[in-house]
């Protein structure tokens, strides 16, 4: 934690737990597997019958094309009205969103999709990023710190989000009807148009607290701390002034490395010239089909066989604390050795985690069920820790957030995408054809990293 005392001043951890806050609640896209389930059950009995799991998958589907067309439009939005309108902005949006499902829940499918899918993956898209751009600025030197705590804020929001959806509807663990697979006990289709409301109302608290405490600091916050420290060590005698020059030494060698590493500064129009940016694109699009496909459809798949809601719904929660602690083990592993490597590795597992995944369904067991869930979560989460990194080392660190911006576009051709192959291919192929589908998908990702240039 020595790192994280150079900038931080009381600012700087409000502006990062700010963040974090910010982050839980968006984080709610990934208990979206646990709410489908409610949403397709509640619109398949009251609404219309035409409404199934497959195409309620859309929902999902087009949360995420939202993100990918909409985020570097929160990074131009904070340079016009600053950090906290436009995480205000953008909350407001994803909040009201799922306030607004309250009314389109009872109309139609397009209705939900446009409110919970639309309008709260715009808002998602506006408010991501600005935090982890105010962390970086209050700790210049621990970037990666502080990104990993905020960051990991997304991936834990789907524990608190399934089990409060789970409790709130189904305290008794009632189980979906055998025979079609959906929820049909009044008790629990009553509640759910107000959940929506609960949901928002809980988020929209977290939220605004959160756009409150974040904030970027003046220059001299930033530099005063470091200045201080240099003139308490030009105070000191001979032995702290050989300190002070070791510090400068290190620094020097610190300033090299990144110069040798951002002399390359790519603008986003120069990018699409590079064909590690095509590359990049491909692997991110290949696999964010997996990552939305799992976590759309990992309960629907396991109510199957495993007749007890509350289990697969803790299952998915748990999932959470995977998805965030395999941020950290990836890039430390990528730390360690290469993009080019890590990456290969990780779409080699994901691979075969994916293709295997139906074998739970055979065993009938509830713990090789959660234990491959929670390998995939954990797998697949260090995507989104390697593609941000191999971006700023690959094109600079100037222009990273458009650049990036550029790569996440893949987002909104993946989420659609998603939802149309299921739709076509769920019913005929079943579980386990859509998975070895997937699983051929991420064989293409491990085909592309060997396009990836040695040094990356």
């Amino acid at each position: 934690m020595k790192q994280f005392q150079y900038g931080g001043s009381y600012g700087g951890y409000c502006a990062v737990l700010g963040g974090v806050l910010i982050h839980l609640t968006l984080g709610n896209l990934y208990s979206f597997g646990n709410m489908l389930t409610y949403i397709a059950s509640y619109m398949h009995q009251r609404v219309s019958n035409s409404v199934t799991y497959s195409n309620t998958v859309w929902v999902n589907s087009i949360t995420t094309a939202a993100q990918g067309l909409f985020m570097v439009l929160g990074g131009l939005l904070e340079r016009a009205v600053g950090p906290r309108i436009t995480c205000f902005i953008g909350c407001s949006l994803m909040s009201g969103g799922i306030m607004l499902t309250y009314y389109t829940i009872n109309k139609s499918l397009f209705g939900v999709v446009l409110s919970y899918g639309l309008v709260a993956g715009t808002g998602i898209a506006l408010a991501y990023s600005i935090p982890l751009a105010c962390g970086m600025k209050w700790f210049p030197e621990s970037k990666g710190l502080v990104n990993g705590v905020i960051v990991a804020g997304f991936g834990l929001g789907a524990l608190g989000s399934t089990s409060f959806q789970t409790q709130y509807l189904n305290p008794n663990n009632t189980p979906p009807d055998h025979n079609t697979g959906y929820f049909t006990a009044g008790a629990i289709l009553d509640k759910v148009p107000s959940l929506f409301i609960a949901l928002g109302c809980v988020f929209i608290v977290m939220q605004y607290i959160g756009c409150i405490l974040i904030n970027k600091p003046s220059v001299d916050e930033v530099s005063g701390p470091r200045q201080e420290k240099v003139n308490l060590l030009k105070e000191e005698g001979e032995e702290e002034r050989e300190l002070e020059e070791r510090v400068v030494r290190v620094d020097e060698q610190k300033v090299r490395v990144d110069e040798e590493r951002n002399r390359k500064n790519l603008r986003p129009r120069e990018i699409l010239y590079e064909k590690c940016f095509y590359i990049f694109w491909l692997i991110y699009f290949l696999n964010t089909i997996a990552v939305g496909y799992i976590n759309a459809m990992y309960k629907t798949f396991g109510l199957t066989f495993i007749h007890d809601d509350h289990f697969v719904s803790l299952v998915g929660s748990l999932a959470a604390i995977f998805n965030a602690g395999g941020r950290v083990c990836w890039g430390r592993l990528m730390d360690h050795t290469s993009f080019r490597i890590t990456m290969r590795l990780l779409c080699i597992i994901l691979m075969l985690l994916f293709a295997s995944f139906p074998v739970t369904q055979h065993l009938q067991s509830k713990v090789s069920f959660a234990l491959w869930l929670w390998l995939i979560f954990f797998t697949f989460s260090g995507t989104f820790v390697l593609m941000p990194t191999v971006v700023d080392k690959a094109f600079g660190a100037r222009y990273y957030a458009a650049n990036y911006g550029l790569i996440f576009t893949s987002q909104a051709v993946s989420g659609p995408l998603i939802a149309l192959l299921n739709e076509l291919m769920l019913d005929s192929l079943g579980y386990t054809g859509c998975f070895l589908t997937v699983a051929s998908l991420i064989a293409l990702s491990v085909m592309l990293t060997f396009l990836v240039p040695d040094d990356l």
